[in-house]
């Protein structure tokens, strides 16, 4: 009896090592650009975070001197100062550069301001962008 339903030819199922090579490098690719882009989301999460902990201390400079109209905000005292920050934050902020040096808070100014020694940090472009300052 004849078969009226030949069976197709077994095809070879697998990949070529071009194809695999393709797939190789689209991923290292990939991985690559992946992997420049976290540091920069790194620093600019950095700059955010001090722009927040100086958000916090210009706080509890508004809150102490209408508290104190006649104060000079120069004279006001760390722990005096800390009195006033914003509810979660019982010390004043600490924060680090991109460099992960210390970084300190200077309160006697309005604004404050993030101090490296005795030179103002800020390495976004821009003085008033939210990134590592108050911001506008």
């Amino acid at each position: 009896m004849r078969n009226l339903h030949p069976r197709p030819a077994r095809l070879n199922g697998g990949f070529t090592l071009i194809e695999i090579s393709l797939v190789i490098g689209l991923l290292l690719g990939l991985a690559t650009f992946a992997g420049m882009n976290i540091a920069t989301v790194r620093d600019w999460q950095r700059g955010k975070d001090a722009s927040v902990s100086l958000l916090a201390v210009f706080a509890a400079q508004r809150a102490y001197l209408s508290d104190h109209p006649t104060a000079d905000i120069a004279g006001v005292p760390t722990d005096q100062l800390q009195l006033y920050l914003p509810q979660g934050w019982v010390t004043m902020p600490a924060v680090l550069s991109l460099d992960n040096e210390s970084l300190s808070v200077d309160h006697t100014v309005m604004p404050p301001l993030l101090m490296l020694g005795s030179s103002v940090y800020d390495p976004s472009s821009n003085g008033s962008d939210g990134l590592w300052d108050v911001g506008q």
